[in-house]
């Protein structure tokens, strides 16, 4: 069947495999936001069609989205990411420089800098 050459993204599962398919699925999801990030800011646009694009296009890339709503996965992936995101600079900020060595950067800090660079504080 279709779904068994897809492969499944963000289900939780923590084996070597899945966080790897996990991992290459996030960072193509990235690069889908950063390729639709101004229009997704533009209040002309439905952003529901624009999510549903980038949930297609993930899907093209052979991945499988989990759930009933499959935008709204990639609505909570990304809200998680950007979360982890601002935690990471907020605390940064506090401390300085002294950050680095308290917390890692987070996973795909680099592609979610490239995403929204300097508008993370705009929303």
């Amino acid at each position: 069947s279709d779904s068994e050459t897809k492969k499944e993204c963000w289900n939780g599962k923590k084996t070597a495999t899945q966080i790897a398919i996990d991992c290459e699925a996030t960072e193509v999801f990235l690069g889908l936001l950063k390729k639709n990030w101004e229009t997704l800011n533009d209040s002309k646009t439905s952003k529901r069609q624009i999510w549903h694009e980038i949930c297609s296009n993930l899907e093209e890339a052979g991945f499988c989205i989990r759930g009933v709503d499959k935008i709204q996965t990639c609505k909570n992936k990304w809200e998680n990411l950007r979360k982890d995101y601002r935690n990471y600079i907020s605390k940064f900020q506090q401390t300085g420089s002294g950050a680095n060595d308290t917390q890692k950067k987070p996973k795909f800090f680099d592609s979610i800098e490239a995403v929204i660079g300097n508008l993370m504080f705009m929303d």
